[in-house]
């Protein structure tokens, strides 16, 4: 990428000025917590069947911890977006994949293939 040319992609947009370095971090912290959301999801809806559909409490405990993830998700997906100048829009629907199980796990896939193509095309 040379020293004036802004290099935009459908995965985001990176300026000469942008720390590729910062960008690949934010990319390695969404993606895992992107997988960390999508499993947390999945034993949240293991704990509402046990909890609605057999009155068992065992998992109980599990709803709080699903709830600072999901924040934790929040923040990564907030990260990536603003170092790659996304809209607010487009970030808010993909934290709302993390309402949908297994939804999070094909987001991961789309962006991490975007977001390293982009970064191997800006040189990093």
């Amino acid at each position: 990428m040379s020293e004036t040319q802004v290099l935009t992609t459908a995965a985001g947009e990176l300026r000469p000025t942008d720390d590729l370095a910062k960008v690949a971090g934010a990319l390695k912290f969404f993606r895992v917590m992107a997988v960390i959301a999508g499993v947390a999801l999945l034993i949240l809806c293991v704990e509402l069947i046990l909890h609605y559909g057999f009155h068992n409490e065992a998992l109980a405990w599990w709803s709080p911890i699903h709830g600072l993830l999901f924040m934790a998700f929040m923040a990564s997906v907030v990260n990536l977006g603003t170092k790659l100048r996304w809209t607010w829009l487009r970030m808010g629907g993909y934290i709302c994949t993390a309402f949908v199980p297994v939804l999070s796990f094909w987001l991961e896939r789309k962006v991490n293939t975007g977001v390293s193509a982009l970064l191997a095309d800006a040189g990093a």
